[in-house]
């Protein structure tokens, strides 16, 4: 084998392992791109974080209203018991009154 028929014979070797390694990396590159449409674990992850902070506000939002709206139907049921309780009391003091005079009426 002459030198001339060693260079080429190496520059084959040479060109052919180039265009194996170059074809392997378009390879892995392909298997391995992800499409853009298929959201990656980090954007599914913020994507449920964002929904859940959504979600989170909303409850507080109608837990409020819920508080406002009981603690109104709490004051108005105080408010009723507070007059009744006075109606029953003022009740109280004219059936006392009457048995008084139904007394004094009695004796005389």
């Amino acid at each position: 084998m002459s030198q001339n028929e060693l260079i080429i014979f190496t520059s084959i070797a040479l060109f052919i392992t180039f265009s194996l390694g170059w074809l392997a990396r378009i390879l892995i590159e392909k298997l391995s791109h992800k499409s853009p449409r298929t959201p990656t674990g980090d954007r599914l992850m913020a994507e449920s974080f964002h929904k859940a902070e959504t979600d989170h506000a909303l409850i507080v939002d109608q837990l409020k209203k819920r508080d406002t709206e009981l603690t109104n139907k709490l004051a108005q049921a105080q408010a009723e018991l507070k007059a009744t309780m006075d109606g029953l009391h003022n009740a109280r003091v004219e059936i006392e009154n009457l048995k008084e005079i139904s007394q004094k009426t009695k004796k005389d």
